[in-house]
């Protein structure tokens, strides 16, 4: 073997490299035979990476989609949890105010502003646009 030709080369060898059974057989030449094993491990692995960047897609489209629907919720929470602490706010203030007329001393003004608080409860405890129910 030269020095230029690679150690495994695909050409015929000398007769006495040839089959003993007397066949015309050629020598497999190891690395063209390792290079379509690897050509084949990459295609098959090449299919696996297409799969997974597949299956991740879907994932990452689900995590989407899942991530808006918890978004909306939050939102409807916090509209609720809003409306809830406003309601509270008008409640306190109608106490206090009950409160207030309580300690008048002029029975006509008591009444008067009774009325227009129990009005205004109401209002208060009416459901607005149904976000407080």
């Amino acid at each position: 073997m030269t020095e230029s030709s690679p150690p495994f080369s695909s050409t015929r060898l000398p007769g006495s490299a040839r089959r003993a059974d007397g066949g015309g057989g050629a020598v497999v030449d190891l690395r063209r035979y390792r290079l379509a094993r690897m050509i084949r491990d990459a295609g098959r692995q090449q299919g696996e990476l297409a799969r997974m960047m597949r299956d991740s897609a879907r994932e990452r489209g689900q995590m989407a989609e899942a991530l808006q629907g918890a978004q909306r919720h939050l939102a409807s929470l916090a509209a609720t949890y809003k409306v809830l602490m406003l309601r509270l706010k008008r409640e306190k203030d109608f106490r206090d105010a009950c409160q207030a007329a309580a300690e008048l001393g002029d029975l006509d003004e008591m009444i008067r502003r009774r009325d227009a608080l129990a009005l205004e409860l109401e209002a208060i405890r009416r459901p607005t646009d149904g976000a407080g129910q």
